[in-house]
């Protein structure tokens, strides 16, 4: 128990702090989405970049790790659209919202600092596979939805190429193909560059902990409590326990890779959830209370996956 909590008392702690911070003035929320800014578009891209060129990736796309995770997201995301029509009479809208909900999880602010201080390197090359898949699937997806959902006039061609153009922007997915160009150039980063993105990859893991805390006071209880708990309880519990089943009742994978997907699903419902909705103006009572609950609770199903995964479970 003493090395789950060495792990989940800073993680939180750190986040925590943040979130203390921002509430009480010492840290401005311009302050923290600058923070934010600079993890998402500088230091984990390089992180990404850094990894993928130098590791020594698989010769075949590894289907298996991926089925075991991209089925459960596509079970989840269509039976949280369902849910959301027959069980809460939601529009469209919200009905893509909670699919989104149910399936997408904070996977770099939370997930990645938890997968590189649990399992270091060895879990890093899993993580980033499924990563590298996590915004590409969702936010096409979620995007295409939620386009339609407003403009059912517009052409198909008219919504994807939003999608496409906006997806070529995302620094995190430029990290991964810059990455894995050069792997397969075999172009290693070396000299300057490698220490340069070395130090970017050095503050990852506190700033994105740090900017997490800050950005959880913008979400609170806002209304749609029902919904809000089904969700949680679909994403945080539900979801991971499918994983698990998905990794070693079909696909057999390796108990760390196993725990690697896992934990990537036990992750609380992403703040994009709250971004889009924002967005598209759709659901934001609902978004705003998930994710403030989702992440609350996942103190403690995260620390009860860390203590199954220390204890041999996997």
């Amino acid at each position: 128990m003493n090395s789950v909590l060495e792990i989940t008392v800073p993680v939180f702690g750190i986040g925590l702090l943040g979130y203390l911070a921002t509430r009480l003035g010492w840290f401005s929320e311009q302050a923290g989405e600058g923070l934010a800014a600079f993890v998402f578009n500088f230091a984990i891209p390089a992180l990404l970049l850094r990894t993928f060129a130098n590791a020594d990736l698989p010769e075949n796309l590894p289907l298996d790790l991926i089925g075991s995770y991209y089925l459960p997201v596509a079970v989840f995301y269509l039976s949280g659209m369902l849910i959301a029509r027959y069980l809460f009479d939601r529009p469209l809208g919200g009905q893509v919202i909670t699919g989104f909900s149910f399936s997408y999880g904070n996977a770099v602010l939370l997930g990645l600092p938890l997968v590189l201080l649990t399992l270091g390197d060895e879990g890093a090359l899993p993580y980033f596979i499924l990563l590298s898949m996590h915004a590409l699937s969702l936010f096409t997806v979620t995007t295409v939805l939620l386009e339609y959902s407003r403009h059912r006039e517009a052409s198909p061609l008219h919504i994807l190429g939003k999608v496409f153009f906006g997806l070529l922007k995302n620094p995190i997915l430029l990290g991964i193909i810059g990455g894995i160009t050069l792997n397969w150039l075999g172009v290693p980063l070396t000299g300057v560059i490698d220490t340069t993105a070395g130090y970017l990859q050095n503050s990852v893991a506190a700033c994105s902990l740090f900017a997490l805390g800050a950005s959880m006071t913008k979400y609170r209880i806002a209304g749609q409590l029902r919904q809000s708990v089904t969700v949680v309880l679909a994403k945080n519990i539900a979801f991971p326990v499918c994983v698990y089943f998905t990794c070693t009742q079909v696909f057999a994978l390796p108990a760390h890779w196993t725990f690697v997907a896992v934990l990537m699903a036990a992750q609380p419902t992403g703040v994009n959830a709250y971004i889009f909705a924002e967005r598209y103006q759709t659901a934001q009572a609902l978004a705003t209370t998930t994710v403030f609950l989702s992440t609350a609770f996942s103190l403690l199903t995260i620390s009860a996956l860390l203590y199954l995964y220390q204890s041999g479970a996997f």
